[in-house]
């Protein structure tokens, strides 16, 4: 097993490439956080893994809020975890693209806040533990967004893109720990926040992508599994996008 005896912390994990990530990581052997605001498919996530045999439990967090996110790896301590792999995960989106001039201060910072600083949040609570013990890594899920661009969604592209930019200052800073941050971009996939759109734009993503498909979330799971494994020893600061063509 990939990852036997390591604990994950997973973000947004009650669906999507959150719940794909957390099912794989605990089938190759890790105990699982799952840090999810909704608690219910947070819950669910939790009883599939032990229903398999793994260990797990969720705790209901907001990642735009600091607070919360120091709850929640509390949470992790008190069952005297000690954290060896973060994925952040957990976003939205609106259910219709916006131009940037319609795009108000209230959808601004629901968007950013979520994705970017909900990052930032979660990365500052894993490296405190992290950096003690001189171990560790962290994924962060951004976008094929924020690498070329989406019209219509500046807000999504711009927190992605800001991913991207945080992890490769954080990788900088964290590898002289043993620490290893990198970032998965993936392209359109099968997830919540695609159905939110009109099918329209799902239409046009697979066509846009060359393999002619939507992406599946257990495609990106393998990615991350890579990442947080030994396998991917010398891998630091990266950004690998499963986009099936759509960004080269």
């Amino acid at each position: 097993m990939k990852l036997k005896n390591r604990v994950a912390v997973i973000t947004g994990a009650g669906s999507g490439i959150g719940r794909a990530i957390a099912l794989r990581f605990a089938a190759e052997g890790a105990r699982v956080a799952i840090a999810e605001l909704n608690q219910q498919t947070g819950g669910e996530t939790a009883r599939m893994i032990t229903a398999q045999g793994g260990e797990a439990f969720a705790v209901v967090t907001d990642v735009s809020d600091a607070a919360a996110v120091a709850k929640m790896f509390k949470a992790v301590d008190d069952r005297g975890w000690e954290v060896d792999v973060l994925i952040n995960n957990a976003g939205n989106a609106g259910p219709h693209l916006t131009p940037v001039h319609e795009i108000s201060d209230t959808q601004w910072d629901w968007i950013v806040g979520v994705h970017l600083n909900g990052t930032f949040y979660c990365t500052r609570e894993a490296m405190k533990r992290m950096m003690v013990r001189k171990s560790g890594a962290v994924i962060n899920i951004a976008s094929v967004a924020g690498l070329q661009g989406m019209e219509g969604a500046a807000d999504y592209a711009a927190a992605k893109g800001g991913i991207i930019a945080f992890t490769k200052a954080v990788a900088r800073e964290a590898a002289p720990f043993g620490i290893r941050v990198n970032c998965i971009a993936p392209g359109f996939v099968e997830t919540p926040i695609l159905n939110n759109l009109p099918p329209n734009i799902r239409e046009a993503g697979a066509r846009m992508t060359p393999l002619g498909r939507i992406g599946q979330p257990d495609e990106i799971a393998s990615v991350a599994l890579f990442l947080a494994s030994d396998e991917a020893s010398f891998v630091a600061g990266q950004v690998v996008s499963p986009n099936g063509g759509l960004y080269t």
